[in-house]
């Protein structure tokens, strides 16, 4: 079935790969469908350069995940829920990454977010896999409600909700007094997608995942989702200090603390989650520039880190599952035992370091040419960049090393199943492919992202074997000596960062968890306050909030009031009213209660009558007659009446005073709509339709039996099925007696 499935992504790369040319040649394929025309909402969808990178690596990866998956997931009880899920997830990237739509965009990015929530929780009877999964839901959601915030204001500051369109007007936004807070709002859903700081932690919990999810989703797609959206809209915020000090500062923070935390852990899927958050912290960091090499630089990396970390969570995927364990400690001397497995790890090892011939040292290369093309503090952001490179390739060193050459392995292992082995084998041919022809990738991969972004023909070429960039390569043989020293050293440094575990309460990780529990107790709390079987409770809750929250809205509008001068026989039926309406709050025995709002409603039949509306009149009458047959009928059976829950004195005032100011704010309500202009228009319709059409005088017994004939029936059919259902319940009550 794993081959089978595997078609279906293969197919759509096969696809995608037909229409690189045009794309390459700066031609766009779009597609549009109308959805909600009052809001000027579109599904519409635009595949551009920068697009189709995304998708060759959506459907490229997710080809070999999908044949992983089937051995990988041999006699899983869910493997049915996880194909269906794997392919939603396939389809929601592959919807955002081609939305040209802000609300089409936001309403796929949530959609990732949901089926991340569920592969994460795929084995929901683990604990720590249920609370891996909210963690990450509640973080990207998060993230999420921000970015619609920022889409909304973008959206009305700019006067259309096409990026396209968007993008190509960046003054607009630029002077907008709202800007700061579009991008504000902005990075913080980007931030959190890409597990930026201080939104990192949910990332390395995530790795609860089977090894598939991980590979996929948390390497390869969803993570890098976050990347392609500041991507998409450089042209439209890179101009800003804000944005250079943002991306600067957050990428700095993100690729050190991440990467020393990679280099303490000896979890070989807990150190690909570490350097998964740094290499996104460099993309972050990188695509603070304005400088045409940044978008170079960050294109590359983009498809360079997908390739060798896909590769490398699905080789220690093969470890895991032929030795039991994915522990550093545990394992040693695979080569033998495991030589595709080896030779996978080794080529994704050596370009996530940075060795030269292969992809990864050229990456490198733009990624340095980039940050010294700082507008400020290069040297300092070049130190950065250095640094965390030197970690990531002592990282890369151990991870071919320790695992494949350390001490024997105690038990027999075994090769990998083929279906699994040679899937990271493929993207390390991958790997080698492009780093030897390079000038394929640049032309119809590379090139037409840089130039989406850009918005010109820049030419682009990734540097090749026979440039020398001085300052680069420098950077690079400090890098790699680095490196080599760290490696050696690992023990001792390791020791030392082990140490700040006794700091774990300040890092964000732990304050973010302390307010997210604190939240749900919050939330404990009230509920059991208000979710009693005190229903007059209930209703007290409603009508309060209801009058603060209306009410207020009201406070800032000054309308006239529209009462006219009543007559004392109207004088006389309010105090009747009033008189009625108050009793109700005394009253002991059901029945009297019962009694009590028959003859407010017949008063208030009345006061129809007199002010010329008899059809309402009657109808009143009807519904408060057969309320009081229906309500005696049903109790009839009953060898007891029910008995009005008692009350105190003060707790009878307070009900019947929120009571008055529910009233008044009805009639406030009323009387602010009947004096304030309003579109009449489907109003008039029904008026001068209904003689014509329904052949009737009365317009409110037109509407609800001819124009809205359906709305009725399903009311009524609601009642009688509650009707039914109450029968029922009663029937089998009685018959337990």
């Amino acid at each position: 079935m794993g081959w089978l499935l595997g078609i279906i992504p293969l197919l759509m790369l096969m696809l995608l790969l037909s229409q690189s040319s045009y794309i390459a040649e700066g031609g766009v394929i779009s597609l549009q469908f109308l959805w909600f025309k009052a809001l000027g909402i579109s599904f519409s969808f635009r595949i551009d350069g920068l697009s189709q990178l995304l998708l060759v690596l959506i459907c490229g990866i997710g080809f070999p995940i999908v044949i992983y998956s089937k051995p990988y997931f041999k006699q899983h009880p869910y493997l049915n829920r996880y194909y269906c899920l794997l392919f939603l997830f396939m389809v929601s990237m592959i919807g955002a990454v081609s939305a040209d739509d802000l609300i089409t965009l936001y309403v796929f990015w949530e959609l990732t977010s949901i089926c991340s929530f569920l592969l994460i929780g795929l084995n929901h009877q683990q604990r720590k896999a249920r609370k891996a999964a909210i963690e990450a839901l509640f973080i990207t959601t998060l993230g999420g409600l921000a970015l619609l915030a920022s889409f909304i204001l973008l959206a009305e500051a700019a006067g259309t909700q096409a990026i396209s369109a968007l993008i190509r007007n960046p003054a607009t936004i630029l002077e907008h007094p709202y800007f700061p807070w579009m991008l504000s709002l902005f990075l913080i859903g980007a931030f959190t997608k890409s597990a930026q700081f201080p939104f990192s932690f949910w990332l390395p919990g995530a790795m609860v995942a089977p090894t598939p999810v991980s590979a996929y989703l948390h390497s390869a797609t969803m993570v890098q989702l976050g990347i392609y959206l500041l991507a998409r809209f450089h042209p439209l915020f890179a101009e800003s200090n804000l944005w250079f000090i943002s991306l600067t500062t957050i990428g700095s923070i993100t690729m050190l603390s991440s990467v020393m935390a990679a280099f303490k852990h000896l979890d070989m899927k807990l150190i690909l989650a570490y350097t998964t958050i740094t290499a996104l912290g460099s993309l972050v960091f990188i695509l603070a520039g304005n400088d045409p090499v940044v978008i170079k630089a960050s294109v590359s990396f983009l498809l360079v880190h997908a390739l060798y970390k896909a590769n490398l969570f699905m080789a220690i995927g093969d470890i895991q599952h032929q030795t039991g364990t994915r522990h550093l400690k545990y394992v040693g001397g695979l080569h033998r035992v495991m030589p595709i497995t080896f030779l996978a790890v080794f080529v994704a090892g050596c370009s996530m370091a940075g060795l030269p011939p292969l992809l990864g040292f050229y990456v490198k290369e733009l990624v340095y040419e980039a940050s010294l093309a700082a507008p400020s503090a290069t040297y300092l952001l070049t130190f950065i960049v250095v640094l965390a490179n030197m970690v990531m390739a002592a990282i890369a060193f151990t991870l071919v090393l320790k695992p494949f050459w350390g001490a024997q392995y105690p038990s027999r292992v075994r090769e990998a199943n083929y279906n699994m082995s040679v899937n990271a084998l493929l993207l390390a041919i991958i790997t080698l492919f492009f780093s030897i022809f390079t000038q394929t990738m640049n032309v119809y991969i590379l090139s037409p992202a840089a130039k989406a972004i850009l918005g010109q023909s820049e030419p682009f070429r990734i540097v090749s074997r026979g440039e020398a960039m001085w300052p680069s390569l420098i950077l690079s043989a400090i890098t790699l000596s680095g490196a080599a020293l760290l490696y050696i050293g690992r023990r001792p440094l390791r020791f030392t960062l082990l140490k700040t575990n006794k700091l774990r309460w300040i890092f964000p990780y732990h304050i973010l968890q302390v307010l997210l529990i604190g939240s749900v107790n919050i939330a404990n709390n009230w509920t059991n306050r208000l979710q009693t079987p005190n229903y007059n409770r209930y209703f007290i809750i409603t009508f309060l909030t209801l009058c603060l929250i209306f009410g207020f809205s009201l406070l800032p509008h000054a309308f006239p009031l529209a009462f006219s001068k009543p007559t004392y026989l109207l004088w006389l039926l309010l105090f009747w009213l009033l008189g009625s309406a108050t009793s109700l709050l005394w009253v002991k025995q059901f029945i009297t209660g019962l009694i009590g709002l028959s003859v407010f409603g017949l008063i208030l039949a009345l006061f129809f009558v007199i002010q010329g509306a008899p059809d309402l009149a009657m109808t009143q009458i009807l519904i408060e007659t057969l309320m009081v047959i229906l309500i005696v009928f049903s109790l009839s059976g009953l060898k007891k009446w029910p008995r009005i829950q008692q009350e105190t004195f003060w707790h009878r005032v307070i009900s019947g005073g929120i009571a008055i100011c529910f009233g008044a704010f009805i009639s406030l309500t009323l009387d602010a709509l009947l004096v304030s202009p309003f579109n009449d228009k489907v109003g008039r319709y029904y008026i001068e339709h209904s003689l014509p059409l329904g052949n009737g005088l009365n317009v409110v017994n037109v509407v609800l039996v001819d124009f809205r004939a359906l709305d009725t029936l399903g009311e009524s059919v609601v009642l009688l099925i509650a009707a039914f259902g109450i029968k029922i319940l009663l029937n089998r009550r009685s018959g337990r007696r």
